[in-house]
């Protein structure tokens, strides 16, 4: 090689653009498709969850139903079946996250009316027998596994309460008080058991779908050998997320999700750009090889070669001398054209504003290799080189990718 770089900012024209643009509406398209048909993986998933909890909730109601006749609860009885009735249907017809979140609520909903069949046949119970009044209490307590992980000093308070009314239970004056005290301890407790498992379960459906999200955008950029800011975070980030998730970490899953909600939208805002890159810097390669033959230029066979979003081939002039050439997105929309020439044509002249140097032969057919760009739908601007008296708007663009470490983008 002899002589300096040379290079010019170059710009895809309307047709081209537009062609860009639908590439990037394909793209869109595409995700979104891919959105919808995880967004209805999810759906069947947890519609599978749903009716799990409603079928072990439906069969505690079901055991309470000659209780409640007994005690005169079976209107009460009626309405707790009626709205699993519903609260099925919402489950049935759950197909997005939206559906899905409804379906939940009017289950949690539903458990709490449960809650207030339990308390009240308790109530009627307590009336007639006393040990059977408890028992109905304790069968509501039973029936949520994961009450004193979720409500410690609620579980510790409502099995306190239960034991005073056992230790009364042969009192006349007694009983009755401390009765009502247990079942409102119970109440709360499962109450505050409901509204935490949901707040809980809800941050793990969040964590759940943001990991698949963000794995998802992972795998694309690999494969797609992009390099993007905040890219090697991620995967730690994600271990984190499914580790907490898997605690039950309430505060930690929730901080997790909005640091992991950040990332994903960074990272799919830089992919989106990084993508736009690739794509105009390949029609721009493309015309670069369809403009070689026009200029009296032949490309070197297995010459090209695609580093990132940049490219890089070497053509032959007719003297057999080899020019270089890259095409390097300068990421706002255009690319520079960076060229590297064989062969002793420069010449160097003296002037009042310093050393300049011409570079007659090479610069004569890389402009009518620019020339040739226009039909192909590209049009470059003015040749420049160091030491032609207009410098180059870009110092990394005159560089070869094969010569530099690529910033990420």
């Amino acid at each position: 090689m002899s002589g300096s770089p040379k290079y010019s900012l170059a710009e895809l024209d309307r047709i081209r653009q537009e062609q860009l643009a639908e590439q990037r509406r394909q793209r869109a398209e595409q995700a979104r498709l891919r959105r919808e048909q995880e967004q209805a993986r999810r759906a069947r998933s947890e519609r599978g969850k749903l009716g799990a909890r409603h079928s072990a909730l439906s069969g505690q109601v079901a055991a309470q139903r000659q209780a409640a006749r007994a005690t005169g609860e079976s209107a009460r009885y009626t309405q707790v079946t009626t709205a699993l009735t519903a609260v099925a249907d919402a489950i049935a017809a759950a197909c997005d996250d939206a559906s899905v979140e409804a379906a939940w609520t009017a289950l949690t909903a539903a458990e709490q009316t449960v809650t207030a069949l339990y308390a009240a046949v308790s109530a009627g119970l307590a009336r007639q027998e006393r040990s059977a009044a408890l028992t109905a209490l304790q069968a509501g307590l039973a029936a949520h596994t994961d009450r004193a992980a979720l409500d410690p000093w609620g579980a510790e308070e409502a099995d306190a309460a239960l034991e005073e009314a056992r230790r009364r239970i042969g009192s006349a004056t007694g009983f009755p008080a401390a009765r009502d005290r247990a079942a409102a301890a119970v109440e709360r407790h499962l109450r505050r058991t409901r509204e935490r498992r949901e707040e809980l379960e809800r941050a793990r459906r969040q964590a759940g779908q943001l990991h698949q999200e963000l794995n998802a955008l992972l795998g694309e950029a690999e494969r797609a050998g992009a390099e993007l800011d905040g890219l090697d975070d991620a995967g730690p980030l994600l271990r984190q997320l499914s580790a907490a998730a898997g605690r039950g970490d309430l505060p930690l899953i929730s901080r997790l999700n909005a640091r992991a909600r950040d990332r994903l939208a960074a990272l799919t805002a830089a992919f989106d750009a990084w993508l736009d890159e690739l794509a105009c810097a390949r029609l721009v390669l493309d015309a670069v090889r369809r403009a070689l033959p026009a200029a009296g230029l032949r490309l070197e066979p297995d010459s090209v070669q695609l580093v990132g979003t940049s490219s890089m081939l070497t053509a032959r002039r007719a003297s057999g001398d080899r020019i270089v050439m890259a095409v390097v997105p300068d990421g706002s929309g255009a690319v520079q054209l960076v060229y590297e020439a064989e062969g002793h044509d420069f010449v160097t002249r003296l002037s009042a504003s310093g050393e300049e140097r011409d570079c007659d032969l090479t610069a004569e057919v890389l402009e009518r290799f620019q020339e040739a760009l226009e039909p192909e739908g590209l049009r470059a601007g003015a040749l420049t080189w160091d030491g032609k008296p207009e410098r180059p708007p870009a110092r990394e663009a005159r560089q070869l990718p094969s010569d530099r470490s690529r910033e990420r983008r």
